[in-house]
């Protein structure tokens, strides 16, 4: 079976449309009103009420292994509830409003039964006003208008389903941020693409290092590579008749459905930031069909001169790809994994920020087990403790905020939200919090000390697979006096609220977010903008020769120098 789908799929929130007269003519296709009342995804459609401004129900719906809850429902539940940690910080052109007015969620759409041309218009008008970063990120949709419909609808006069999804996978790859996704319910045409773009392997993984080289990393034994002589540690100066960097800039991810190629959870999204999207080229440059050419120049380690080789692509069950891989996702699980290291450091590794046997509900069971964590390392009197979130798929803002008061002596600020509110199309500054049910609207969410406090040094990992609010967890630790970030990268740079979705013609759905988390001054936090973005390391590891060969080999580069820093924060003179 296929991955689901990060999201709400199984009947999702419809939108019932009708047929668009002369659609693909519109700059921005009229949407119908949206209406009050919302379904909870598995419930069969119902006959929708109209608009009384009044709260027919709340459902709490985690978004799968990504940021935030779904609150699917219109809410006007009471008034905001104030505190003297949160304040009253007035957000940039959104104040906080009082729910009881009517706010409103926007309704996923169904654009399933439209022509292709029709569907694009439809949910491209949908996006340009609900995206939550639209204007922070400078999209031009006019722009990605022009670029894309003359693609989609030369698709659909040749009925060519493949153009016509590679058309949809650059749409959805041209806005950079990782909570925007184009899942295939049937993986017919992105895995047959996969495999044609990118279905095997030259026998060596590419990685790059400090100083913009690119090394083969690892070589598969008696693969083309090791057959034609490439030595580890080979620097590759030239791919493809072209010098190495140029080779890459011709790499476009967007043309590659990756994560239907490796078995990756949760459907296609871009990158978010420059830095991991080099990643993914340097990942894609020793990729290619089954037979194809290509001819290299590189330096084996310790040659003066380079060589030239033709190597042959072969099929190696993508073992290039996972073999140097440093945006590597965890493991989908909601076990939270903690021991002891070897010097008496604790170790808690969290994969996820949701139960995945009640995803409706808070998790309090990871809760315990983090806590159980804690208990242990403070029972062990541990001389420092790390946190473990590389690859963190995120899940709940709320658990992060308090998996984050187990290192604080004091409440703090987290974060407020500005969500798209379908009944004034503007974003409203409106802050939910999970933890409560039968009233869920707070001015803030923040951060509040938990029992036992574990008081000593902590080193946070993360890497660019770490998203959503577990970039949330790295950014609540890092507010410690006595917590560092440790990666080779910052995280993905993906915090806003995901929920939105639209179902388009062929099997695809959009994903999206409405929503934003903002500081206490109303500035947008921890998503990218300009290529940057997320919760970059204090301790930056640095890419030499010696750690990459090391990463490549599957030693733990990253945890080897977390402990190291623990090592210097404990040490008095270094402090």
């Amino acid at each position: 079976m296929p991955p689901q789908l990060p999201f709400a799929t199984p009947t999702p929130l419809i939108e019932k449309r009708e047929p668009l007269e002369n659609a693909a003519e519109q700059d921005h296709p009229q949407e119908p009103s949206p209406s009050s009342c919302f379904f909870r995804a598995g419930d069969p459609p119902r006959e929708r009420t109209q608009d009384r401004g009044i709260v027919k129900g709340l459902r709490i719906q985690r978004v799968g292994g990504f940021r935030r809850c779904l609150l699917a429902g219109l809410l006007c539940l009471g008034a905001l509830l104030l505190g003297d940690t949160c304040g009253r910080a007035e957000a940039t052109g959104s104040p906080p409003v009082d729910p009881r007015e009517g706010f409103q969620f926007p309704l996923s759409a169904d654009l399933s039964t439209l022509s292709w041309t029709e569907a694009f218009e439809a949910a491209h008008g949908k996006l340009s006003r609900e995206y939550a970063f639209g204007e922070w990120k400078s999209i031009s949709w006019t722009d990605l208008r022009a670029r894309f419909l003359p693609r989609i609808r030369r698709a659909l006069q040749e009925k060519d389903e493949r153009a016509y999804y590679l058309a949809l996978l650059g749409y959805v790859c041209s806005l950079p941020d990782g909570h925007v996704k184009l899942k295939a319910e049937a993986l017919s045409v992105p895995a047959a693409l996969a495999a044609e773009r990118a279905g095997a392997g030259f026998g060596l993984a590419a990685a790059g290092l400090e100083e913009g080289q690119i090394i083969a990393a690892a070589i598969l034994p008696k693969g083309p590579a090791d057959r034609a002589g490439i030595r580890q540690g080979a620097e590759i100066l030239a791919w493809g008749n072209e010098p190495v960097e140029r080779a890459l800039e011709g790499i476009d991810p967007a043309t590659v459905p990756l994560k239907t190629l490796t078995g990756a959870f949760g459907g296609e999204s871009p990158q978010a930031t420059e830095a991991h999207r080099r990643l993914e080229r340097i990942r894609l440059l020793p990729r290619a069909p089954a037979g194809a050419e290509v001819e290299a120049v590189y330096r084996n380690p310790g040659e003066a001169h380079p060589r030239i080789v033709r190597l042959v692509a072969e099929d190696d069950g993508g073992w290039t790809l996972s073999r140097v891989d440093f945006a590597r996702r965890a493991e989908l699980s909601d076990r939270v994994e903690h021991r002891i290291l070897p010097g008496g450091f604790g170790y808690v590794r969290l994969g996820l920020e949701l139960d995945l046997a009640d995803p409706e509900h808070y998790p309090e069971g990871i809760f315990r087990q983090f806590q159980e964590a804690i208990r242990s390392f403070v029972a062990a009197d541990a001389p420092g403790v790390v946190v473990d979130l590389r690859g963190n798929y995120g899940g709940s803002d709320r658990l992060a905020a308090d998996l984050a008061g187990f290192f604080l002596d004091r409440p703090s600020f987290y974060e407020a939200q500005e969500y798209y509110d379908g009944r004034t199309g503007g974003f409203l500054r409106i802050t939910f919090d999970e933890r409560n049910l039968s009233d869920p609207v707070v001015d803030c969410i923040s951060m509040e000390p938990q029992s036992p406090r574990y008081a000593g040094p902590v080193a946070v990992l993360v890497n660019p697979g770490t998203v959503s609010s577990g970039e949330g967890l790295a950014m609540g630790i890092r507010r410690t006096p006595r917590a560092r970030v440790v990666g080779f990268f910052g995280s993905n740079g993906s915090f806003g609220m995901v929920g939105g979705l639209i179902r388009m013609p062929g099997g695809y759905l959009i994903g999206y977010p409405f929503g934003r988390s903002v500081d206490r001054e109303g500035r947008i936090q921890l998503d990218s903008r300009n290529g940057v973005g997320g919760v970059p390391p204090d301790v930056r590891i640095p890419r030499t020769m010696e750690n990459v060969l090391a990463f490549a080999a599957g030693t733990d580069v990253e945890l080897l120098h977390a402990l190291n820093c623990l090592r210097e924060m404990g040490d008095p003179a270094k402090r």
